[in-house]
C-alpha cells in the first residue's frame, strides 16, 4: 500500500469515537496547560502519562499528541493577552503578538495565530506522513556539533531582534548568558555565580525569569499607567481579521512553516529555537522589518508557525530512529515503551498500521486545534475586560503559583520577585528584556553542546568548521549577521560620503 492509503486507513481508525475523543480531550489539557505560564505543556504530557498505563498505544499516543500540539500553541494566549508567554517557544508572540493587543487588536492577533499555528502544524503533520524515512538519514548525522551549531544560529538572531539600539541588544544578551551559567558547571561539578547561596547551586530556572521579566513587571508597569491602560482594555474585541488580510501574510506563514519543520527534526532544537530563528529571519526578509516590535503581523504569524511545525518534525527521529527531538516527545517515547512498542526503524514493518494511525491523529489534532484555540481564547479574552487593579491580583497570584510550581522551590518565588523589579526598570528606561531571556534559555544549550562537542572529539576546536552540516549552519548564522548589519554599514558610509560631499 502507497503512503495515501496508509493514511486514509489511519483516518479510518482514528476518527473512532474512543480514538478522537482522546485527541480532543489532549488538545483542552494542552491548551489550557500552555496558556498558564509556569504549568507548561511538557509538564501536563508528564503528569498524564501514568494515566496511559490503561490505554491502547494508538490512544494513549493520540492523548499526548493532543496535549502536544495543543500545548505549543496554548503559550500564546497568554503572551498575546497579558504579555506572559505560556511557553519559552512563546516568547516571540510578546513581541508584536501584545503590542497589537495594546492597540485594540487582541482578537485579531488571536486569530492570526491560531492560523498560523495550525497552518506550521498540519504541514508539519503531512511532512512526518510522507517525508520521514529520508529526513530521518539527514537527521542521523547530527551530533554535538551540529547542535551547538543550530543553538548558536538561534543566539545570533539577537540581531533581528536588536532595532535601533543594537549594542545594548548585545549587552542584554550577555547577562542573560551569565545569569544562565549560575549553578553548578555541567563538565566538572563545581558551583559558580552563587556566591554561597545553597539555593543558587541548583541554578536560575528561565521559566520563572521570564515570568518575573514579563508578568511582574507588566504588572508594575500596568498599575504605574492604570488610566492608559483603562482606556486601552476598553477597546479590545475580539474580531476576525478579513481573508485578504490572511492571505497577506502567506509568504510569512510559508517561510516560518519550513523553518520549524526543519529545525524540528533536529534533537534537541526545538520549537523555542524554531521560533527564534523564524522571527529573526522574517525580520529581514519583510518589508516591514523595521517597525517589527510595535504590533506588525507578519512578526507574529512567522514564529507561531514556526513552533508548532516542530512538532510533527520533532517525531521523525523518534519514529524512525528511536530518537526523541525534544522533550515532549521523549514522554511520547516513554508511552510507547511502557506498552512494549519499540520506536525505529523496524516499527514501519512491523506495526505500519499503528505508524499511521499516529500520522493521522497529529494531523488531526492540529486540524481541530482551530477550534480549541478559539474557544479557549475567547475565555482568557474577558481577562481584559476586568479593571487594571484586579487583573494586576490576578497576574501576580498566577506568577507566583507558576514560579514556585516549576521546581516546588519557594527560592524561585524570590527570584521572580527580583526579576519583576528589574523587568519594570527595564521598561522604563528601555532597556531590551528579550535578549536577556534568549541569553538564560540559550546560554546553557549552547554551553553543553560546546563543551560535550569539545570532549567527544579530544578538544578539537576545528571540529565545528570540519565536519560539513555544522560549518553550513554556522556558515548560515555569519551570513545572517552580514545580512543584518550590511543595510546599517552601507546608510552610515552613504551620510559620511553626503557629508564630505557637502
Amino acid at each position: 500500500m502507497d503512503a495515501f492509503s496508509l493514511l486514509a486507513t489511519g483516518l479510518a481508525t482514528v476518527l473512532q469515537p474512543g480514538h478522537f475523543m482522546m485527541i480532543v480531550i489532549g488538545l483542552a489539557i494542552g491548551v489550557v496547560a500552555g496558556a498558564l505560564p509556569g504549568i507548561s505543556f511538557v509538564n501536563a504530557m508528564a503528569m498524564a502519562l501514568p494515566f496511559t498505563y490503561m490505554m491502547s498505544p494508538l490512544d494513549s499516543m493520540s492523548f499526548l499528541g493532543g496535549i502536544y500540539a495543543g500545548g505549543v500553541f496554548g503559550g500564546s494566549i497568554s503572551a498575546i493577552l497579558i504579555n506572559i508567554p505560556g511557553t519559552p517557544a512563546s516568547l516571540p508572540a510578546c513581541w508584536d503578538g501584545y503590542p497589537m493587543t495594546k492597540q485594540g487588536k487582541s482578537g485579531r492577533a488571536l486569530t492570526i495565530a491560531i492560523a498560523a499555528s495550525a497552518t506550521g502544524g498540519i504541514v508539519s503533520a503531512l511532512l512526518l506522513t510522507f517525508g520521514a524515512p529520508p529526513f530521518a538519514k539527514f537527521a542521523l548525522q547530527f551530533d554535538q556539533p551540529e547542535f551547538f551549531a543550530a543553538t548558536f544560529l538561534g543566539l545570533v538572531s539577537i540581531i533581528a531582534v536588536a532595532k535601533s539600539a543594537p549594542w545594548v541588544s548585545f549587552l542584554s544578551l550577555f547577562i542573560g548568558l551569565a545569569i544562565g551559567t549560575v549553578g553548578v558547571d555541567p563538565l566538572y561539578g563545581v558551583p559558580r555565580l552563587t556566591f554561597g547561596a545553597t539555593n543558587a547551586q541548583s541554578g536560575i530556572n528561565f521559566v520563572v525569569v521570564m515570568i518575573g521579566l514579563f508578568a511582574l513587571g507588566e504588572v508594575v508597569e500596568m498599575l504605574a499607567k492604570s488610566e492608559a491602560a483603562t482606556k486601552v482594555m476598553g477597546k479590545i474585541r475580539f474580531e476576525r481579521p478579513k481573508f485578504s488580510e490572511m492571505w497577506a501574510l502567506r509568504w510569512s506563514v510559508m517561510r516560518g512553516t519550513a523553518i520549524g519543520s526543519v529545525i524540528g527534526m533536529i534533537p534537541g532544537a526545538g520549537a523555542t529555537v524554531g521560533a527564534v530563528i523564524a522571527y529573526g529571519i522574517e525580520k529581514q526578509a519583510s518589508p516591514r522589518g523595521a517597525e517589527f516590535g510595535t504590533g506588525v503581523p507578519d512578526g507574529l504569524t512567522a514564529p507561531e508557525a514556526a513552533k508548532n511545525a516542530t512538532t510533527g518534525a520533532a517525531m521523525i527521529p523518534l519514529l524512525t530512529l528511536g530518537i526523541p527531538g525534544s522533550a515532549a516527545t521523549a514522554i511520547m517515547m516513554a508511552a510507547l515503551v511502557l506498552k512494549g512498542v519499540t520506536p525505529g526503524p523496524m516499527l514501519f514493518s512491523t506495526q505500519t498500521d499503528l505508524v499511521y494511525a499516529i500520522f493521522a491523529s497529529m494531523l488531526l489534532a492540529n486540524i481541530f486545534m482551530i477550534a480549541a484555540g478559539v474557544v479557549i481564547a475567547r475565555g482568557f479574552s474577558h481577562f481584559m475586560k476586568v479593571p487594571p487593579a484586579i487583573l494586576s491580583g490576578f497576574i501576580v497570584v498566577l506568577s507566583v503559583l507558576g514560579a514556585y510550581g516549576v521546581r516546588n522551590n519557594i527560592f524561585d518565588v524570590y527570584v521572580c520577585m527580583v526579576f519583576g523589579v528589574i523587568g519594570y526598570l527595564m521598561k522604563r528606561y528601555n532597556f531590551p528584556a528579550a535578549p536577556l531571556i534568549l541569553g538564560v534559555i540559550l546560554g546553557p544549550l549552547a554551553e553543553r553542546y560546546f563543551l560535550t562537542s569539545l570532549a567527544n572529539y579530544d578538544d578539537n576546536m576545528l571540529i565545528f568548521i570540519q565536519r560539513p552540516i555544522s560549518a553550513s549552519i554556522l556558515g548560515m548564522s555569519v551570513a545572517f549577521i552580514a545580512w543584518a548589519a550590511l543595510p546599517g554599514l552601507i546608510k552610515k558610509y552613504r551620510q559620511r560620503k553626503a557629508a564630505l560631499q557637502s
